[in-house]
């Protein structure tokens, strides 16, 4: 069939072999990295080697198609010196290209313990941060000159063959052919990739290295976030409600009928005296439960992967002997964005990105805005650039009077790629609360720090650990002293004893864990500290970041109509509480017993958990009846809520400030 244009023929089936081959290596290696840390999961690796193969295959079919249409449908073109020239610079744009994805996804993988997600598709819209911090991180000049030797190796290879292929002549009915083989490999790649990924086994890790990162790339991008109904498992509207309602009733708060519109309004009753002391939130970057000293009295329990041989947070576990301290809290996600949804907006985390970053955020319910109803001045203060991830335009539009990010910020001593740090930020917090706690008007101002986060720098001299090391627990030794020093300073001003501080960790560190969601990495710490108005204590209750709205609602004994999917942790009994996350377009719900999954394709998967930082078991008669059903109606009526604009009641009270 193909017998006098096979150089063409030739040169296009030995690209795609070489993307297979490459794309093989790296699955290799991925298998070979997972295998040091687990040795159990080799086996399962090897096994799903030849479905990932498949996927390269189909991947490297769909993504040669224009290619071999180009090279046989206009087979004279290519005989003329500017198209020549033009097809060897395409080829060598390729070449630097599967380079450069290939080792980017090493990167990637051991940061994110994944192949390519949503995280990645971010990271592309936003690449000042993100060339800036792996500048500061590696050697930036040496990654460039392996990826262009290794591009030039790739095309060396190629070449010869190029020159044999645009020298073929034109063959009678070979654009007909090439129509013919365009439609046959189109028709017998695209069911594969629309199937894929596979999730076979039930290790997580072990799906992500049989899946092909480029596809896994695509999706991420692709995907619809606005679909749920058809993707997860869903119940009846009315059912799926009255589910959502019950998981948000608690004994000091009593339903509001809005009859069988989307909301679960309840008004709360924390009392008739209200105590409205500012409020000053600290999230903190990639804090994490495991960089807590402490935390568990089980610590060295030889179960855990990583038992704490070094002090990492002295600081908190100190400010913690006097504060309220949650040591079973859950953050709903592994990105930054991803908890301010949850902690400002006590909101669910819907499959695929965070609100905050769609265009329904703006006027979502929020601490903000209850607290402008109580006659809080609020302000945000962020240490990056408040561009990234939409951040800026989410705060301004869910209720903060005042936005200041990292040019806002007068002393800016130590920058890195992602912002000031740490104790520039707090001396700059500081300023802004000695300019508007001034005892009259009550005033909540929320900082988000950025030190704790890959390049891993910060100021010598602060801390007895090297920053050049790079490492993460140094970073987060320094952002705990950054902490510790901001709450001493505090503890000068004329405001701090009317002011309660909040420490949280927006996420915890790089994902490990088999589990689809693999719920011990996203245990985080929660404090509340006010030791002449919150009585020290350490709770032990599971929870969620986005429990935060109402539990500090409660501790200042503020009676408010709620509109929000949090609880007041204080209220929750033994046995009752839960969390919430999402990871990659699959969510879970957790009870500390059990877990329920969601993923696409109406997919569902049961654990078993204990809490703290043992691994999900997973249950051999899937997951648990009750715990599946709260899973679906409370993530079917979020979804729900958010598209058809049902959870932004508090904002027509307000004047939206400007963009």
């Amino acid at each position: 069939m193909f017998k006098k244009p096979a150089p063409r023929l030739k040169f296009w089936l030995l690209c795609l072999a070489l993307f297979i081959g490459v794309e093989s290596l790296l699955r290799l290696t991925l298998t070979g990295w997972l295998a040091l840390d687990r040795p159990d999961l080799l086996a399962p690796a090897l096994a799903l080697f030849p479905l990932g193969l498949v996927q390269d295959m189909a991947m490297a079919a769909v993504l040669g198609l224009p290619f071999i249409l180009g090279l046989l449908v206009w087979p004279g073109l290519w005989r003329r010196k500017l198209a020549r020239g033009a097809a060897h610079g395409v080829l060598i744009t390729m070449a630097a290209a599967l380079v450069f994805i290939s080792v980017s996804e090493l990167f990637f993988w051991n940061e994110f313990g994944g192949r390519f997600d949503s995280i990645a598709v971010n990271y592309l819209i936003f690449p000042r941060e993100v060339i800036g911090n792996i500048r500061e991180s590696f050697d930036l000049g040496l990654i460039l000159t392996a990826v262009f030797m290794l591009s030039v190796v790739v095309y060396l290879a190629l070449r010869k063959p190029l020159i044999r292929a645009l020298d073929s002549p034109p063959v009678a009915g070979e654009r007909q052919r090439a129509f013919g083989l365009a439609a046959i490999v189109g028709l017998i790649a695209a069911p594969v990739l629309y199937l894929a990924p596979f999730d076979l086994d039930e290790h997580r890790e072990v799906n992500e290295v049989a899946a092909n990162g480029l596809h896994s790339f695509l999706r991420a991008a692709l995907n619809n976030d606005a679909r749920y109904v058809g993707l997860y498992p869903v119940m009846t509207e009315e059912e799926a409600l009255a589910t959502a309602r019950r998981l948000v009733r608690q004994d000091n708060s009593k339903a509001i009928d809005t009859g069988s519109e989307l909301s679960v309004l309840r008004h709360v009753d924390n009392g008739n005296s209200p105590n409205k002391l500012n409020v000053v939130l600290v999230i903190e970057e990639t804090f994490g439960s495991t960089f807590v000293d402490g935390l568990d009295y089980d610590r060295l329990d030889p179960r855990f992967e990583k038992p704490v041989v070094e002090i990492i947070s002295p600081n908190l576990i100190r400010l913690a002997a006097d504060g309220l301290f949650f040591t079973n809290i859950y953050a709903t996600g592994s990105r930054t964005v991803r908890a301010l949804e949850a902690i400002l907006t006590s909101f669910p985390p819907i499959p695929g990105i965070s609100t905050a970053r769609r265009p329904g955020s703006v006027g979502m319910n929020s601490l903000a805005y209850i607290l402008r109803q109580q006659g809080y001045r609020t302000g945000f203060l962020y240490g990056g650039r408040a561009l990234f991830d939409n951040m800026g335009t989410f705060w301004s539009t869910t209720g903060f009077e005042d936005v200041w990010e990292q040019g806002d910020i007068e002393d800016q001593g130590f920058t890195t790629a992602w912002g000031v740090a740490d104790e520039y930020l707090f001396a700059e917090a500081l300023k802004r609360l000695d300019q508007h706690a001034d005892g009259k008007t009550p005033f909540l101002l929320s900082l988000l720090t950025v030190s704790n986060h890959r390049p891993y720098t910060y100021p010598p001299g602060r801390i007895d650990k090297d920053p050049a090391a790079k490492r993460q627990e140094n970073a987060t030794t320094y952002a705990d002293w950054a902490f510790g020093q901001f709450m001493e300073l505090a503890k000068t001003r004329p405001w701090f004893d009317n002011t309660v501080f909040i420490f949280i960790g927006d996420h915890g560190p790089r994902l490990s864990g088999s589990a689809v969601v693999p719920v011990p990495n996203y245990r985080v710490p929660l404090l509340f500290y006010a030791p002449k108005h919150i009585k020290p204590a350490r709770r032990e209750v599971i929870g969620s970041s986005m429990d935060f709205i109402p539990t500090l609602l409660g501790l200042l004994g503020i009676s408010y109509d709620s509109p929000f999917f949090g609880l007041d942790l204080m209220r929750v009994r033994k046995g009752e509480g839960r969390a919430v996350m999402e990871h990659n377009f699959s969510v879970a719900y957790a009870d500390g017993e059990n877990v329920a999954i969601l993923s696409p394709g109406l997919v569902t998967r049961g654990y078993t958990m204990q809490v703290g930082n043992y691994p999900l078991i997973p249950r051999a008669n899937g997951a648990d009846p009750e715990v599946l059903n709260k899973a679906i109606g409370l993530y079917q009526t979020a979804h729900k809520m958010f598209y058809g604009q049902k959870y932004h009641s508090l904002q027509k009270q307000f004047s939206q400030p400007e963009n």
